[in-house]
Parts: structure tokens; C-alpha cells; sequence
């Protein structure tokens, strides 16, 4: 017998006391296995035999290599014996085949074994049945796999859908968004279109989380009013309609509409689904409809007193002026100071009484026509200067070459009242000194359409700051003695025109200046 095998059995069968160890090794459930010095298995436990169902005889040496699957025998015999040279442990897994015939996963651990002097005497090993656990992984994997693709389906499909759901807020003259507020009184946005987005300019990681980036966009004044209502929509369950104003960084101060309908969550919060549109366009529709309703109820009412008053002022005036002439009184030094004053005041509210009138009618189509503004600019500015009070004032009057051939839709009459009204209020709030400049700018094309520009720009003290959009109303003045009628009046001529009027502060400072944009002639009369 062979050295290492004698080893072998004297540590199995040393004596009366260690017979139950090796009968212990006999029937221990793992598959053990031992080989000598060669590398040659010269022992397998019972457990094994009974697990291959086969002999000692043929397990020994290279026997038990039979039962390996083909597929594994390569990598399992170079394992082995590498371990082996190396004296170093190893573990492997491998299918061996059972008795029934059929193969099956086992995990076979492998160790150097020394005598108790430490000769080298083999490798030891043990073998554990691992089918099971690779069933369940394999079950695992096909489980892991399906779940792979069902996820990978739904994420197809919640894709298209939200490609759609973009797609259709693309169409859509608005915002689609998703708003939720916790129980703890967070807000967040989970979903907002790209078309909201844009709206408020911002991103969807600046709301996704925390909608307070959302919220500083509202104005101060009206952010209390938009979380109360959010709130009680939230307690009553209805939906939520609220028109606000909200900053926007390259856009200024804009009007949103916002309509959506709560719904309770099983966490106790809520999520409103809805759309937010920019109305600011309808809101200054409804404002210059408001207006214009208001202004011509003030021209109606101030066409119908200027009616009646101005009989009674004629014949006023034509009996001042009889008297005038009386003998004793013309020419006398001492009342001569109070006929010119009441001259001058009949005369004055014999000019309110007109702009009263002009203020309450309508512009007539047919009197817009082309006008050549030009020569139109250098006959008011002379007929300005030579009968206006203000007149006496130095106006410079600045045409470009290029402006000589501008042709107007205009009504020739009104707007060279517009043009006096805005020379008379320039040198009505210029220092004396000053002078006054009426330009009429180069013709410009902008977005495809031709436009005429003129210009009025005195060096007075400006305009105050939240005037503007008050300059132009009926009655509005900062002068005293002043009717509030000037401005309104080429607002009111120069909109019904189809042309526009600004006012804004020099810059540098200054004076202000008013621009009027005129509606250019039609084609065929530039040709």
C-alpha cells in the first residue's frame, strides 16, 4: 500500500476510537474526496459513491472525471491541477452527473492536506449539492431578465406617452403642468411642458423638487392671494382658477391664467393637473377696451357741453368785442389791461371748447391719405412758429436725405394739430433757453414692415417716474393752468390713424421725447 494511502487509513483507522470518525466521514453529507502525491484521487467517501452511483473502483484516479459534463471538464481539470502545483487552495463549480443519469451543480472545495509532521500527503476536498440555488438563480435571471424587458416596454411606452403629451403641449397655446402640494405645506412641480417652461423661463430642476423658484416669479402683491386660493382649493376639493401677474426675466411683468382640478393623494397630499396660459395681450385688450369705452364717454359728454357752451361763448365774444370799440373804452389806458385779459380767457375757452369738440369725434376713413412728411414737417414747424405763443422758441428740424420720399396714410389736418400740441407742451416745459427738435427719422423695415417715425424732443425736466401711462389720459396734467387735453388728443388722433405714440425720458438727461409711429402709405402710391 502506498505511503500516503497508510497515512490515510491510520488517521481513519488509528483505533477503536477513531473507527466512528471514519464512519462519520463514511456517511457525512458532503461528497469528500482525497489524492495522493501523483494528484490522483485514491479516496471517495460513501456519500459520493451513493451520489454518482458508482464504484470505488471506478472513481478512482482519473475515474470520477468521467462524471464531470464535457462543457465543464476543461476548466474544472485546469483549476485542479494548477491549484495542485501551486499547493493552494481553490474552489470551483462544476456539473457532475447523478445516478439517475442527469447532471447536476455541485461546489467542490479544495485544500492542500499534511501529516501531522508536515509532510505534504495530497489535496482534501469536500462537495456540496448546489443544484437548487442554481435553479433559483437561473429562475432569478429569467425573472430578472422578464422584468428587464417589461421595464424596458414601459419605459417605451411612457416615453411615447410623454413624447405625445409634449408633442400635443407643443400645439397648444399654453402650458401643461403638474402641481403638488405635501401635507407639511411644500410645493413642488413633478411635471411642466416645455411650453410652461419657456413661459416662466425656468427649469424643470429648479421646480421638480421645490416650486419656490416658481413662486418667486409672482409679483409680491399677488403671491398671498394665489396660496390662499391654492389652499382652499385644496380643502374644498374644487377647481383652481386664479389670474396672476408674474415676473419674467427677459420678458418684464406678464398676466397668466391658471386653471386645474385637485385631486387627494393616499399620502394625504394633493396634485392639481391644469394649464397656464399668458394673457397679457387679452388683459391690454380689455384695458384699451375699457379705455376707449371711457374716453368716448368723456368725448360724447365733453362734445355735448362744448356744444352748448360754445353759442353762448360766440356771442360772449362778439359783444366783448363790440364793446371793445365803445367810445370811452377803446384805447383806455386804464381798462385796456382787463379787455386784454378778458380776451384772452374767451379766446382760451373758445380753444378748449374745440379740443372738447375733437376729443368726441370719430376719425373718417376718407381722410387718410397720403401725405408726404417731409414737406409736411417743414410747413407745421414754419405755421408753428410763426402762431404759436411758444413759437417764438428755436426749433431745429432734422429730415435725413433718405426721408425725403416718405409717404404717410394720414389725415393731413389732425396730425398737424398733433404736432402743435406736442410743440406747444415741449416749450411749455423747456427752460426758455432750450431748443426744441422735430425729426423725422430714416424709413426702417422691422419683422417685414415698413415704418415712419417722427420724433419731438425737448430739454425741459422730463417726465416723472409712473407718469407715462398717465400722460395721455383725458384731464391729466402736472401744469398748472394746464387742461389735460393736449396729449390726450394725439393719442387719441394718432391711434385712430393706425399709428402709435411713446413718450420716454432722454437719455442722457434732459428733456423727454415723444415718438410717433406713423402707418406708411400703401404701394401703390410709393410706386
Amino acid at each position: 500500500m502506498a505511503p500516503h494511502r497508510k497515512k490515510l487509513c491510520a488517521l481513519l483507522d488509528d483505533s477503536g476510537k477513531t473507527v466512528g470518525r471514519a464512519e462519520i466521514i463514511q456517511q457525512f453529507p458532503a461528497l469528500i474526496w482525497h489524492s495522493g502525491f501523483d494528484a490522483r484521487c485514491d479516496y471517495f467517501n460513501q456519500t459520493w459513491l451513493a451520489f454518482t452511483g458508482r464504484t470505488l473502483a471506478q472513481e478512482l484516479g482519473d475515474g470520477w472525471a468521467e462524471g464531470v459534463h464535457p462543457d465543464d471538464l476543461p476548466d474544472c481539470l485546469t483549476t485542479y491541477r494548477e491549484a495542485f502545483a501551486a499547493r493552494q487552495p481553490f474552489t470551483m463549480e462544476y456539473r457532475l452527473r447523478y445516478h439517475d443519469g442527469s447532471y447536476r451543480w455541485i461546489v467542490d472545495h479544495g485544500a492542500p492536506h499534511y501529516a501531522i509532521d508536515g509532510c505534504f500527503c495530497g489535496y482534501i476536498g469536500s462537495c456540496y449539492d448546489i443544484t437548487p440555488q442554481k435553479e433559483s438563480e437561473r429562475s432569478l435571471q429569467i425573472s430578472r431578465v422578464e422584468l428587464e424587458q417589461r421595464i424596458e416596454q414601459c419605459s417605451c411606452d411612457l416615453q411615447k406617452s410623454h413624447d405625445l403629451l409634449n408633442s400635443l403641449s407643443q400645439q397648444v397655446p399654453g402650458g401643461i403642468y403638474q402641481f403638488q402640494m405635501f401635507s407639511d405645506g411644500r410645493y413642488c412641480v413633478p411635471y411642466a411642458s416645455r411650453t410652461m417652461l419657456e413661459l416662466f423661463e425656468i427649469t424643470p430642476e429648479d421646480i421638480q423638487y421645490d416650486a419656490t423658484c416658481l413662486f418667486d416669479r409672482v409679483l409680491p402683491d399677488e403671491l398671498p392671494g394665489v396660496i390662499d386660493s391654492i389652499q382652499e382649493s385644496a380643502v374644498t376639493q374644487t377647481p383652481w382658477h386664479r389670474e396672476f401677474r408674474a415676473a419674467i426675466p427677459s420678458k418684464g411683468i406678464r398676466w397668466f391664467q391658471a386653471d386645474s382640478r385637485p385631486r387627494r393623494q393616499p399620502d394625504n397630499s394633493v396634485i392639481w393637473c391644469g394649464f397656464v396660459t399668458d394673457i397679457t395681450e387679452r388683459k391690454e385688450l380689455e384695458r384699451q377696451l375699457v379705455e376707449a369705452q371711457r374716453l368716448e364717454y368723456i368725448g360724447q359728454l365733453a362734445a355735448g357741453v362744448a356744444h352748448e357752451v360754445r353759442n353762448p361763448l360766440n356771442a360772449i365774444l362778439t359783444v366783448t368785442e363790440a364793446l371793445f370799440r365803445e367810445e370811452g373804452v377803446e384805447g383806455n389806458q386804464t381798462l385796456t389791461p382787463y379787455i386784454e385779459h378778458i380776451r384772452s380767457q374767451v379766446v382760451r375757452l373758445a380753444r378748449l371748447m374745440n379740443d372738447l369738440l375733437s376729443l368726441g369725434r370719430r376719425q373718417q376713413e376718407d381722410q387718410l391719405v397720403p401725405l408726404a412728411l417731409a414737406e409736411f414737417c417743414r410747413q407745421t414747424a414754419q405755421l408753428w412758429q410763426e402762431s404759436s405763443p411758444a413759437g417764438h422758441r428755436r426749433l431745429a428740424l432734422e429730415i435725413p436725405p433718405e426721408a425725403e420720399t416718405a409717404l404717410a396714410r394720414a389725415d393731413k389736418d389732425r396730425l398737424q394739430q398733433v404736432l402743435f400740441n406736442l410743440l406747444d407742451n415741449a416749450g411749455q416745459h423747456s427752460p426758455p433757453e432750450s431748443s426744441i427738435s422735430l425729426v423725422l427719422d430714416q424709413p426702417h423695415v422691422s419683422a417685414g414692415e415698413r415704418h415712419l417715425r417722427l420724433r419731438v424732443i425737448d430739454q425741459g425736466s422730463g417726465v416723472a417716474p409712473g407718469l407715462y401711462e398717465r400722460a395721455f389720459e383725458p384731464f391729466f396734467t402736472t401744469r398748472k393752468g394746464g387742461t389735460g387735453l393736449g396729449l390726450a388728443l394725439v393719442k387719441q388722433f394718432v391711434d385712430q390713424m393706425g399709428g402709435m405714440v411713446q413718450i420716454c425720458n432722454n437719455d442722457p438727461e434732459p428733456g423727454c421725447t415723444v415718438t410717433l409711429q406713423l402707418q406708411p402709405a400703401p404701394e401703390e402710391c410709393l410706386s
